[in-house]
């Protein structure tokens, strides 16, 4: 049997994140900071799934290689009820989280955590009916606000180890962010896990590693769901995507 092979492309604010399916499983990651990059891994005629929150230019840079272009959006059919009232700004990349872990748990209240550029909380419930969740910066966009937006305050980097106490100007910022995103994510676990029954949380995301969330909390960590979710809309859209 001829294996099928299809490339992934995640599209987002700071990165392009390469998945390569074989045969429905993912076998390859790589993650770029621009298409020239990627170039190497993509030959003229392979099958490219792209869901972009970036910039729009990338599907067409890809169509100049030569592949075969499909675009996952927003507007083509998903497998559960979208009940978020805006859906014409909904970012694809939630509802890909979503389709992911619906795909594996099609009947039970799940919170996804997106934590990247933004961070994000999105929800699903058992009755397969996506409701939004929330939205907030993430940890390089607030480091940069106190850069940006005070006159002495250095423009730092996350670190993994931090006080509740910072001794210093440096240390009192890396308290401030990395503290402020940990009791965030804190608060909202255990608001939804108050709320809901029977609930699955998954984390995903470049900056999850600051966290050590997964086991204290019995969360599912993820690096790739947004690839995965991503092939999974690919798979329920086959036949309704847009064919570049």
């Amino acid at each position: 049997m001829q294996s099928t092979k299809v490339f992934v492309v995640d599209g987002g604010n700071t990165l392009i994140k390469l998945g390569t399916f074989v045969n429905h499983q993912l076998v390859e990651t790589n993650r770029f900071q621009e298409l020239a990059s990627l170039e190497k891994y993509l030959s003229k005629d392979d099958i490219v799934v792209i869901a972009n929150v970036g910039e729009h230019q990338l599907q067409q840079d890809l169509i100049s290689l030569g592949c075969q272009v499909l675009i996952v959006s927003t507007k083509n059919p998903i497998p559960f009820t979208n009940a978020y009232r805006t859906p014409s700004t909904l970012g694809i990349d939630r509802l890909c989280n979503i389709a992911a872990v619906h795909q594996w748990h099609p009947n039970r209240n799940i919170v996804v955590i997106d934590a990247g550029t933004c961070i994000k909380f999105d929800f699903i419930d058992y009755l397969a009916r996506y409701h939004g969740g929330s939205i907030s910066p993430g940890i390089s966009l607030r480091y940069q606000s106190l850069n940006e937006h005070t006159a002495k305050l250095p423009l730092l980097h996350p670190l993994e180890e931090w006080d509740l106490l910072g001794l210093t100007s440096e240390a009192s910022i890396h308290s401030g962010v990395m503290g402020s995103i940990k009791g965030e994510l804190l608060w909202r676990i255990e608001e939804f896990n108050n709320r809901y029954e029977d609930l699955l949380i998954y984390l995903t995301g470049g900056d999850a590693q600051y966290f050590d969330l997964g086991q204290k909390n019995d969360i599912f960590v993820d690096e790739n769901l947004t690839l995965k979710g991503i092939y999974a809309l690919y798979l329920f859209q086959h036949s309704s995507v847009t064919l570049l």
